[in-house]
């Protein structure tokens, strides 16, 4: 005879699975399913599975086909053994490549997790249920693809009637939809009118062809306050996409669909023909609004600029990607320069300052100008003050207990663990205050007004259970969870390679705010400086894009 094993110590029978639940939102507009819907379906299924979602993870808006998604962090949490597996509203959630189900799917099972659906009824735990959702993510790939092909159908019926791949506005132009008079019974075709901004687009090719820069027009559309269609400033990168690809000059420009190129990546945004530098240009159903020869002309001054080396490379430094504008709080990136030393010796200095990206981009800023070493300066000013003020806090507060430590994330499912506890432990009083006043051991009147604070208790802890749920390990974090990271880049600053220490800055800074330097009151001048925000500090005010506002 075969005893039964006897449960681990300390285990409970009766305890909640802890899962983690992936929600999904494809790109394809059929594939739209709101996260409410597929939140309230998974909370459902927890309930009727006796699991715990103690963890909720969002992909808005992304395709099934990509590889890097934020199921990896649901993965992460079964490898800790935070969750026993995941759980999605389909399985189609969980992704639609082939390759990357495949992985995603190996590396779960691995980690001794499995993958559950709220709304489709197969226990993966045996063979058949295994095969059930083997089968949906085959039916789940074919859709993937009838989708790809009729996008690509649909791209060459547009590329037939002489219109971009996709619709949608383009500046100088006025965008008619296709439309259909039901009275007349008429179908009206997709067409793009020429506006007044046509004239004014027309005069930036012109500009370009004699020489002048694609920064210089940028500037100048965001100093007389021309909008891109969005109804935003432009931006260098996004004013050249567009004067690049010829619609202007009423071409449509296409990538051959037989070219041996690599394929897209499905982790990128940029479309398999943008990497490519094999096009194609086809006559458009558009009215040019450039002349052919301006428009040859701008290309060729645009091959120039780009065979022209740069001759100031970029590096990465320390600050990249954290420093901000005091005025508009948009991006600062890093400029170089120059000076002459002596003999009269050009002198290059790359890097040397950070500037207003707006500012230089259109113009819409003021803008500040500081120089890298201050901002860096302060920067490991700032990181010392904290690790000492980090370090004589905890000098002053007894030992502390072991429940309390751990990480935010810790902390989160700790208190939730105590509000759900407590919510459970309010429902058997008040079962137990019904169970006494429907036997006649207390009075009604006294079973009401117990009743009645319970209830108000019971919102109350609800109410609380509800805020957490919002809440962030970035705002469940205090400064002493950042002491290591931040003593780390104290005591190592020098020797720690540029990559590593961004990183970790990174992860201890909302950012860095530059301010212009101004005059005192008492005349005296104020240079430049910066103003480091630690990741549990609020962010500065701002002095406005414009000076005075």
């Amino acid at each position: 005879m075969i005893k039964e094993p006897h449960p681990a110590k300390g285990s409970c029978t009766s305890r909640r699975e802890p899962f983690v639940a992936y929600i999904r939102v494809s790109t394809y507009y059929e594939e739209k399913i709101s996260p409410d819907i597929q939140r309230a379906a998974i909370k459902a299924w927890a309930d009727r599975n006796n699991a715990e979602i103690v963890e909720w993870i969002e992909d808005l808006d992304v395709s099934g086909r990509k590889m890097r998604r934020k199921i990896a962090n649901a993965l992460k949490l079964v490898e800790e053994r935070s969750a026993r597996g995941i759980a999605v509203w389909r399985y189609s959630r969980f992704g639609r490549s082939r390759h990357g189900n495949a992985v995603n799917l190996a590396r779960l099972e691995v980690l001794g997790g499995r993958l559950a659906s709220a709304t489709e009824a197969a226990d993966t735990r045996t063979a058949f249920g295994r095969l059930q959702m083997g089968m949906a993510f085959k039916f789940a790939e074919y859709e993937s693809d009838r989708i790809g092909e009729q996008w690509a159908e649909t791209r060459e019926h547009r590329r037939l009637a002489g219109l971009p791949a996709t619709g949608g506005k383009r500046w100088g132009y006025i965008w008619h939809r296709r439309t259909l008079d039901e009275d007349a019974g008429v179908i009206h075709k997709e067409w793009y009118e020429p506006n007044d901004t046509g004239l004014i687009l027309t005069k930036q090719y012109e500009r370009i062809a004699e020489g002048a820069s694609m920064g210089a027009v940028t500037q100048w559309l965001g100093l007389n306050g021309h909008l891109g269609t969005r109804g935003k400033p432009w931006l260098q990168s996004g004013l050249s996409r567009y004067m690049d690809s010829g619609f202007a000059a009423g071409w449509i420009r296409y990538h051959p669909d037989d070219c041996d190129c690599p394929p897209k990546d499905p982790d990128s945004t940029a479309s398999r023909g943008e990497k490519c530098p094999n096009r194609i240009w086809i006559p458009g159903a558009q009215e040019p609004i450039v002349p052919e020869d301006v428009w040859k002309e701008y290309q060729k001054k645009r091959e120039q600029g780009r065979n022209t080396p740069s001759g100031n490379r970029k590096p990465n430094y320390s600050l990249s990607g954290l420093m901000r504008c005091g005025r508009c709080g948009g991006t600062a990136s890093a400029a170089g320069g120059a000076t002459y030393g002596a003999g009269k010796v050009l002198i290059s200095k790359p890097g040397y300052m950070f500037r207003c990206s707006r500012m230089k981009d259109n113009r819409t800023c003021d803008g500040v100008y500081i120089l890298r070493s201050v901002a860096e300066a302060e920067v490991r000013t700032r990181l010392e003050e904290w690790a000492e003020a980090i370090e004589a806090q905890a000098a002053t507060i007894p030992a502390q207990r072991a429940e309390d430590a751990g990480t935010p994330r810790d902390r989160l499912i700790a208190a939730r663990k105590q509000l759900n506890a407590r919510l459970t432990e309010i429902q058997q009083q008040l079962d137990r205050q019904t169970d006494l006043v429907s036997r006649g051991v207390i009075p009604e009147d006294s079973y009401k007004r117990e009743r009645d604070r319970l209830a108000k208790e019971q919102d109350g802890v609800t109410a609380e259970l509800a805020a957490l749920d919002k809440r962030t390990e970035e705002e469940e974090a205090t400064p002493a969870d950042y002491q290591p990271v931040i003593r780390g880049l104290v005591d190592r600053w020098e020797m720690t390679p540029v990559e590593t220490r961004r990183a970790m800055l990174k992860t201890v800074l909302r950012g860095v705010w530059a301010y212009p330097k101004s005059t005192a009151p008492d005349g005296t001048e104020v240079p430049a400086y910066a103003v480091p925000v630690a990741a549990w500090e609020e962010v500065p005010m701002l002095l406005g894009p414009r000076h005075g506002a």
